[in-house]
């Protein structure tokens, strides 16, 4: 197979191997693994990948108090809905990563911004229950 044939089908799957990745994790996998097919959906813009990584009730909170909670895998749909009008450069880099047992804690950097929208590295830690993203907490970033 020519390269810039592999090349093209490899750009072609990308956003369905978020969507596998989501949709086959499990019980028996790490949560770091759970989360990191959560970071590629997002970085696909893939909405229904990103949902499926998350159980069915399971709740983002912002830390800061600037969003409300948000609850549930439909509102999780609903609140990252705005993914698939991001230009391609839009993704998320995870800096660093820890995790503990159930907990995985990402140092994240959003790229792809307007220059006069640039934001500061964050913390996202997650919690990662049977397989799925339980409960997500977002700490103030300034």
């Amino acid at each position: 197979m020519k390269p810039c044939l592999a090349i093209a089908m490899l750009l072609t799957l990308a956003p369905l191997h978020a969507i596998a990745a989501c949709g086959s994790t499990g019980a028996h996998s790490s949560p770091p693994e759970v989360v990191q097919a959560q970071v590629d959906a997002y970085n696909a813009h893939d909405v229904e990948a990103l949902a499926a990584c998350y159980a069915d009730d399971a709740s983002l909170v912002y830390l800061a108090g600037e969003r409300p909670p948000i609850r549930g895998r439909d509102a999780i749909r609903m609140a990252f809905g705005f993914l698939p009008r991001q230009p391609k450069a839009f993704h998320v880099e995870v800096v660093r990563r820890s995790a503990a047992g159930p907990v995985v804690v990402d140092l994240e950097r959003l790229h792809g911004l307007a220059p006069d929208k640039h934001l500061p590295d964050a913390f996202a830690i997650y919690e990662v229950r049977a397989g799925l993203i339980a409960k997500a907490w977002f700490p103030p970033a300034k």
